[in-house]
């Protein structure tokens, strides 16, 4: 728990905003000074009109010096000699001054262009980085099908409008920023092109307060309205509900033989009960380390660290010792939760769980990882979860849904240590699922889980219809 702020990160989900780069041609009007004895001759006028002799005087010019810079801004335009000798201004130069005693500036267009990219639901500019997200580990936002077919005429609009913004920000070319002792500022978008659709990605942390209430979503940063993509996130959200199952959550926790994570909520089984949470974490933490009770999912990195600090020793021993321990199973479960793995962090720890299983020319343990389908003709769910792991499919098998009833996950070390997730739905106090759960080494409860898990893996969900599915990618 956070004390400075009271509050507790229980789910840390990605929406995938859709957003597009543009290549954009436009003019700006640039302010720029004028040259020494140009802006001298022509500020000495605008105070009042004079005889050349006198700016001549003033400036300690001769005679043949002042007539040349004199000849030069009439013909100009700039200067104008009257029936009295004496040099004023044109109607040109006088626009140069906003006020007496002003130094003047001329404005001149010119060109510019700039590679842009804006989400396509306010129409915020994201700036002139090339994002290469891809389209997966997250839960993909809707905006209105115009915003993405006229995308290129609202862009032009936006563009204009937000010009000022997003020269502040340090978007635009050096060459645009400092053209000028005044900023520039938008004449006309001449052209808008678009390149390329792509996901503007915005992790959203779900939080409690020290009651185990829900806490109200923080805004986005750089967007135009935070109120307008919450309310798309709440559609997704919406769409995404399900009805609560802590009934068969507390089923999976005696079959597993947890009493002390069922005893972490409150009666009514839609909240957390906080201060029994918190005496259960001193209790632990005080005890010898066997059991690590957690709040939020397994790959959010405060929780990842608690299974780095049980692996590490374990990979560090085995690449020293000379038996080959290359076939010890390391079993991942993912959960039929809609929410789970929806973050980058998760392609980041199911990578990581692969690579320190194996050096250069030995093999530390055998990790699989098992995601959901509803059976092996589950094509649909198949290509899903292909296209969120891919290229590293080479460790992941199709597991038929309903392990310990389908919202249990289960990380197994064989004879080291077992993680185990439920990931609750209780739509009346939460708006995503919430993930609690443990992770031991007491080999009791190892082999328990263990024994659950082979059991599961091994049986069939029908007649000659296996629980494994195979290898994802054969499916």
């Amino acid at each position: 728990m956070d004390i400075s702020e009271k509050t507790t990160i229980y789910h840390e989900i990605d929406f995938l905003l859709p957003a597009q780069r543009f290549n954009i041609n436009f003019s700006y009007v640039s302010q720029r000074g004028l040259p020494f004895v140009r802006e001298f001759v022509l500020r000495l006028v605008h105070l009042e009109p004079m005889l050349t002799s006198q700016v001549a005087s003033f400036l300690g010019f001769s005679r043949l010096e002042v007539q040349e810079a004199i000849r030069d801004l009439v013909e100009r335009g700039e200067l104008e000699l009257s029936n009295s000798g004496r040099l004023s201004l044109t109607e040109k130069s006088s626009g140069y001054f906003t006020d007496i005693g002003e130094v003047p500036s001329l404005s001149m267009l010119r060109d510019g262009t700039a590679r842009l990219s804006f989400e396509l639901a306010t129409f915020s500019c994201l700036g002139a980085g090339n994002s290469q997200e891809k389209w997966k580990a997250g839960i993909a936002l809707r905006v209105a099908d115009e915003n993405a077919s006229c995308s290129e005429m609202l862009v032009e609009r936006h563009f204009q409008r937000q010009f000022n913004d997003i020269l502040r920000k340090g978007f635009l070319s050096r060459a645009v920023i400092q053209d000028g002792k005044d900023p520039p500022s938008a004449y006309t978008v001449n052209s808008v092109n678009k390149i390329r659709h792509m996901p503007l990605r915005l992790p959203v942390e779900f939080k409690l307060d020290e009651d185990g209430r829900n806490v109200e979503r923080e805004d986005f940063d750089g967007l135009e309205s935070s109120d307008y993509v919450h309310g798309q996130v709440s559609l997704e959200l919406d769409r995404l509900a399900r009805p609560g199952n802590f009934v068969e959550i507390a089923k999976a926790m005696l079959e597993v033989g947890d009493t002390d994570t069922f005893k972490a909520f409150e009666s009514s089984g839609n909240t957390i009960d906080f201060q029994f949470f918190d005496d259960l974490t001193k209790l632990e933490s005080n005890g010898h380390g066997r059991r690590t009770t957690f709040i939020g999912p397994l790959y959010a990195k405060r929780n990842w660290n608690l299974v780095q600090k049980q692996l590490a020793p374990i990979v560090k021993e085995r690449r020293e010792s000379k038996q080959d321990a290359g076939d010890t199973p390391v079993l991942w479960i993912a959960p039929s939760d809609p929410y789970w793995g929806k973050s980058s962090n998760m392609l980041s720890r199911v990578g990581e769980l692969v690579e320190m299983s194996s050096t250069k020319d030995k093999r530390i343990y055998s990790p699989t990882i098992f995601v959901p389908v509803s059976g092996k003709d589950n094509n649909k769910s198949a290509r899903r979860w292909r296209m969120e792991f891919e290229p590293g499919t080479e460790r992941l098998r199709a597991l038929v849904e309903g392990f310990l009833g389908g919202d249990v996950e289960v990380l197994h070390f064989e004879g080291e240590f077992v993680v185990v997730v439920y990931h609750l739905s209780l739509p009346q106090s939460y708006p995503v699922s919430l993930p609690i759960g443990f992770i031991s080494t007491e080999q009791a409860v190892v082999s328990k889980v263990g024994r659950l898990v082979k059991t599961y893996v091994g049986s069939s969900s029908g007649f000659d219809v296996p629980n494994d599915c195979g290898p994802l990618a054969s499916l």
